[in-house]
């Protein structure tokens, strides 16, 4: 209870900072430079995260449906530092990106792996798969794992899932891959944050 109450306090804290330096930017021309579609007469912006329509409230920055806290904050972070960048073909390792030193992105590696081998490899091949579908990924032929997989956590902000399935001898693995072009839309915490995330939805989705 103590370390939920701490969880929630620190979200608190970080998402009114991001709100309060949001509220001073020029909000149409951040979502311009997102790829978010902004409705002048709504006064709000929509948008597709990992498969579900997000609606955040131009005033408030408060999102309807609500959302998990932790991609809410991601999301604001995300609208605040994009600087227009776009996608590229090359994908690269959350351990490769600069920002905050090799050791931590390796550790959000590890974190992923550890998810994916006792979380999300126990469930059939075609479970697993139907979960991706079903949060907008979109299948790629051009891995050598046995299941590859684009999501997008913001329409400018894919992440690649590279999953080997368990067998006779070893438990499922993975990685989630960070897309190189816009690996300075966010930093190191808030991306491994939302790869987490990422496998934690699949995880969630291939239990309903």
């Amino acid at each position: 209870m103590i370390r939920f109450e701490r969880e929630n306090r620190q979200y608190q804290e970080m998402l009114d900072a991001a709100i309060r330096r949001i509220q001073h930017i020029d909000l149409i021309a951040a979502a311009e430079r997102s790829g978010l579609a902004y409705d002048r007469l709504a006064q709000s912006i929509a948008f597709m995260s990992f498969g579900e329509r997000v609606k955040l409230d131009a005033v408030s920055l408060l999102s309807d449906p609500p959302i998990g806290m932790w991609q809410h904050l991601a999301i604001l972070q995300y609208i605040e530092s994009m600087d227009g960048s776009v996608p590229t073909d090359v994908w690269i390792s959350m351990a490769d990106l600069q920002e905050g030193g090799l050791a931590r992105g390796a550790s959000f590696d590890r974190e992923i792996d550890a998810l994916i081998a006792l979380r999300l490899g126990i469930h059939p091949q075609e479970a697993i798969r139907a979960a991706c579908e079903r949060l907008g990924g979109i299948p790629q032929n051009d891995s050598h794992a046995d299941l590859c997989t684009d999501f997008y956590f913001m329409p400018r902000f894919p992440l690649r899932l590279n999953l080997w399935f368990a067998d006779d001898e070893f438990l499922a693995s993975g990685k989630v891959l960070v897309n190189d072009g816009v690996k300075y839309c966010l930093g190191t915490e808030a991306i491994g944050t939302v790869g987490t995330l990422l496998i934690q939805k699949v995880c969630d989705e291939v239990y309903k």
